[in-house]
């Protein structure tokens, strides 16, 4: 499988092959069913998870495009215009398991997340 790192934050997706938008689409769907349907896996995920959002902002193009409410700051950082009023729970828990990390990292390989499992290797 070939991933292209992000060579800058608005244009993830402009890189990205066909094969991967699907394998990021899957996620989408996976991450709101376990949230719907199974929070329970959700919340115990979420309780052994580790570490703090670095706010990179590649999180917020796993989606079919870059999410209208990023905006990228001036000290280079991310942040949401919808973070006070309403977040989606797809944007609350992510990410929810190591599989999401790795969906993560078909997008932006060279940004390391800031969140891990310890039971994992980072």
């Amino acid at each position: 499988m070939r991933t292209v790192a992000c060579p800058t934050k608005t244009s993830c997706h402009l890189h990205t092959t066909l094969k991967i938008r699907l394998i990021l689409l899957r996620g989408v769907m996976r991450r709101f069913f376990l949230n719907v349907f199974n929070p329970r896996y959700v919340r115990e995920s979420l309780a052994l998870r580790q570490g703090e959002c670095r706010r990179c902002g590649v999180c917020c193009h796993l989606t079919a495009s870059t999410c209208g409410a990023l905006r990228s700051d001036k000290d280079g950082h991310s942040s949401c215009r919808l973070y006070k009023l309403y977040r989606l729970p797809n944007c609350c828990t992510f990410p929810i398991d190591a599989r999401d990390l790795a969906d993560r990292n078909l997008v932006a390989p060279d940004i390391p997340c800031g969140y891990f499992w310890p039971s994992l290797e980072r």
